[in-house]
């Protein structure tokens, strides 16, 4: 791990740690604005980090690298407590009503600035009003670490 990471100026730098089918939501929500860092796999993410330039914002989905969304999240707050991390369920996949209240909660207290359910957004407010919530999540999380 370098021992002075450091944050570059210009564009926001956003880690996206999610499945390439995941992706879609977060790119559409801020497009070009930001440069996107991609990773698959905790390994990625690890390197990525201790290479020494810092990304804004990091997002995580749950099914990042078979599960490991919350190993990351502990990961990262360990070492990088001042990156806001948002949390995200971004495929349609079945889970119960409990199990998305677990993983909220779950991310809350692991220090996620934010959980964001996706697929309940898109059912509620359609694709275009959840990916108006996500930006809005996202611009949020990125104006506080400016």
């Amino acid at each position: 791990m370098s021992k002075n990471p450091t944050v570059k100026a210009g564009k926001p730098r956003v880690l996206l740690a999610a499945r390439p089918l995941a992706r879609e939501p977060f790119r559409q929500a801020l497009g070009s604005e930001v440069d996107w860092i991609e990773a698959e796999t905790l390994e990625e993410v690890v390197a990525e980090l201790s290479a020494g330039e810092l990304p804004s914002l990091i997002c995580c989905t749950v099914y990042f690298d078979e599960s490991r969304m919350f190993e990351l999240v502990e990961w990262v707050r360990q070492r990088f407590a001042h990156i806001p991390i948002v949390c995200a369920r971004a495929l349609p996949k079945d889970l119960a009503k409990i199990s998305l209240q677990a993983l909220r909660i779950a991310s809350d207290a692991m220090g996620a600035a934010a959980f964001i359910d996706l697929p309940t957004l898109s059912e509620q407010y359609g694709d275009a009003g959840a990916r108006a919530q996500l930006r809005d999540v996202l611009l949020g999380q990125l104006a506080r670490g400016a």
